[in-house]
């Protein structure tokens, strides 16, 4: 078995290490639709965090240039990103989160504060949020290890999320319907577990240096050189 081969296995064991954890909570600690909407928006926020200091550690191996060109832009990705991701939070409360978060949902960053204000104060979701963490932690150091021989700009990696982030938003709102369609709490729950593992385990395949997706890889001159782990 190669290295990619290897570390593709390493992923999509973690993404169903993940999904168990989640569906455990589904079946065991009655966590509703919009409890595991939320922990896979939260997902999206550990991919933000872990892209900048992505982009901070490719800075410092270009020396002090690239640290600034790191900074800028890693300043430029924050706001960017974290206004897309607060987007989005704030469209899943607004959508799945009315009965649970209570009251009313007003502005653009109270919808997605409350949600994951209600998703880190239950004790028994911090099992759940660890194995998501882990899960992207694995792939962070996975590129981490691969990268130094064919590393990518900080500007590609500026880019590198969103094509994962907007294919898992869309999910998770179609999946969310569904969901709520099926007007059966627990398996709709289930589906949307069964939905994001199989998410998962598609962009494990698709990993190219961390978590670039085909096209974006193939937007790069050295895409010949993609296919490497």
């Amino acid at each position: 078995m190669d290295e990619a081969s290897k570390w593709r296995w390493i992923d999509i064991t973690l993404a169903i290490a993940a999904a168990v954890v989640v569906a455990y909570g589904v079946l065991v600690l009655n966590w509703s639709v919009f409890v595991v909407i939320a922990l896979f928006w939260f997902e999206n926020v550990v991919i933000g965090v872990l892209n900048v200091a992505k982009m901070l550690i490719v800075g410092v191996r270009m020396g002090a240039v690239g640290i600034i060109g790191a900074v800028a832009l890693g300043s430029f990705f924050v706001v960017h990103y974290g206004m897309f991701t607060v987007g989005h939070g704030a469209l899943l409360a607004q959508l799945f989160g009315r009965a649970e978060l209570g009251g009313s949902l007003n502005g653009l960053f109270e919808p997605a504060a409350r949600m994951l204000d209600y998703l880190l104060t239950d004790r028994d979701a911090w099992f759940a949020v660890l194995g998501i963490t882990l899960l992207q932690v694995a792939v962070f150091f996975r590129w981490w290890g691969t990268s130094r021989s064919d590393p990518l700009p900080v500007p590609g990696l500026m880019l590198a999320p969103y094509g994962r982030v907007i294919i898992l938003h869309v999910t998770l709102i179609v999946g969310g319907i569904l969901a709520a369609l099926l007007q059966a709490p627990v398996l709709g729950a289930l589906m949307l577990v069964a939905l994001k593992l199989v998410f998962d385990v598609v962009a494990a395949g698709w990993v190219v240096k961390g978590q670039l997706m085909p096209a974006i890889a193939r937007s790069d001159p050295r895409s010949e050189n993609a296919t490497r782990p």
